[in-house]
C-alpha cells in the first residue's frame, strides 16, 4: 500500500518498486558461481563483444567562444579547479563514456539513452586510474562500463561493480550538471567545450534508441508518472525524486531533509538545470540573472552553479553535492526499492 507523509508546503509520496530488483542485491547460488552480484536474467547481450561502442579515450576541446553548439541543445558540465569541461548531448551520446582529465584529476562522463541518466565517476579506483569502456551490456535496461585494468563490470546507475575483481565496490560519483548550451555559454565563457567527432561504424555510434529527448513507450505502473524524467538523490536502495515539474521559470530554492541530510534543491526552468547540494544550518536565498552565481547564504556568501563559494567569508570552499542524476521513471523503479516522490 502507498504509505503518503505529508510536510508543508511539499508532499512526499512513498513508493515500493514492484521490480525484479525488490530483493535487494543479493546473490543467488548460481551468481555466487557465476561471481556476478545480480541476476544475470536481468543482464542483456550478456555475450557482445566489448567496445563495440567506442569510448572516447583522447577527448579533444575548444573554446566556448568557437563552438557551433545550438543554444537549446542539452550539455553535461563539469567544473574541477575553476575548469569548466562542457558535453554536448550529440557529441557524447556516440560513445555513451568519455575519459577525461583535468591537471592529474582523473574521471569519466557515462551516459546511458536508454535510461536517460548521466554521471561523473573518479577514475582513481584504490589508487590506480583506470579508463572505463563499454561492456555492450545492458543491466535493466541500462549501461554496464566496464574498467579497463581489472575488467570489472559496473552499474552505471547504481555506481556500483557487479562483478570481477571489484565486484561490491562503489565508484565516487562526482558533480554533474545537465542544462543548456545557453545558461552555460552566459555562465562560464571561458568555458571549454567537447569537439564532435566524424563518426563511422568503427569509431562511434550506438544504435540504442534515445530517450534523452523525447521519452516514448509503454510503462505498466503509473504511480510515478509514466516515461516521465526525474532528479533523484539517492542513497544504497533509496532514492529521493524531485519532478521537473516543481521548477519556476527563475532560480528557485527548496530546503527539505533527504536520508536524514540537510538538502537545498536549486533549478530554474527558463534555464534549465537542477542541483542539490548538502548544507549544515544555514539558509539560502536564489540570486536571479547575475550567472554564474544562483544563490548567497545567510552570512552573506554567494555561490556558482556547482555550490562554489564566489565571494564572502568562505570564499574557495565548495558545498558538497549528494549522488544525484536524472533518469526516466522505469529506471527508477527497476533500480530503487524505496521512492519518495517530491511534489508541491
Amino acid at each position: 500500500m502507498k504509505q503518503l507523509r505529508f510536510s508543508i508546503p511539499l508532499i512526499l509520496i512513498l513508493l515500493t518498486s514492484c521490480s525484479k530488483n525488490n530483493q535487494g542485491l543479493e546473490t543467488s547460488i548460481n551468481n555466487q558461481q557465476s561471481n556476478w552480484l545480480v541476476d544475470t536474467d536481468d543482464i542483456l547481450y550478456m555475450n557482445l563483444e566489448k567496445d563495440r561502442i567506442k569510448s572516447l579515450d583522447h577527448p579533444d576541446f575548444i573554446e566556448i567562444r568557437d563552438s557551433h553548439v545550438n543554444d537549446e541543445e542539452k550539455v553535461f558540465v563539469y567544473q574541477h579547479n575553476g575548469i569548466v569541461h562542457v558535453y554536448p548531448l550529440s557529441a557524447i551520446q556516440p560513445h555513451e563514456i568519455v575519459n577525461d582529465s583535468i591537471g592529474d584529476h582523473y574521471f569519466a562522463i557515462t551516459l546511458c539513452p536508454l535510461t536517460a541518466s548521466s554521471l561523473a565517476w573518479n577514475r582513481n579506483i584504490n589508487g590506480e586510474v583506470t579508463t572505463f569502456g563499454v561492456s555492450g551490456k545492458l543491466y535493466l535496461e541500462n549501461l554496464v562500463p566496464y574498467d579497463r585494468n581489472s575488467g570489472s563490470h559496473w552499474s552505471q546507475i547504481l555506481s556500483l561493480s557487479i562483478n570481477g575483481e571489484y565486484i561490491g565496490e562503489t565508484a565516487r560519483t562526482e558533480n554533474l550538471i545537465e542544462t543548456k548550451f545557453s545558461t552555460i555559454k552566459r555562465a562560464y565563457p571561458n568555458a571549454l567545450v567537447l569537439k564532435h567527432e566524424n563518426c563511422d561504424s568503427t569509431s562511434c555510434g550506438s544504435g540504442l534508441r534515445s530517450t534523452l529527448e523525447e521519452p516514448d513507450g509503454n510503462d505498466d505502473n503509473l504511480e510515478i508518472g509514466a516515461n516521465n524524467k526525474y532528479f533523484g538523490i539517492v542513497n544504497d536502495e533509496r532514492a529521493f525524486l524531485i519532478p521537473f515539474t516543481i521548477m519556476k521559470n527563475e532560480i528557485s530554492i527548496i530546503h527539505t531533509i533527504v536520508f536524514q541530510k540537510q538538502i537545498i534543491v536549486v533549478s530554474s526552468a527558463a534555464k534549465e538545470f537542477i542541483v542539490s547540494y548538502e548544507v549544515n544550518n544555514k539558509t539560502f536565498s536564489p540570486v536571479s540573472d547575475s550567472l554564474p552565481i544562483i544563490m548567497k547564504d545567510n552570512i552573506g556568501n554567494y555561490y556558482d552553479m556547482f555550490g562554489l563559494v564566489i565571494s564572502g567569508t568562505d570564499k574557495g570552499l565548495n558545498l558538497k553535492s549528494p549522488t544525484s542524476f536524472t533518469a526516466l521513471t522505469f529506471a527508477w523503479e527497476n533500480f530503487y526499492r524505496e521512492i519518495e516522490v517530491m511534489v508541491q
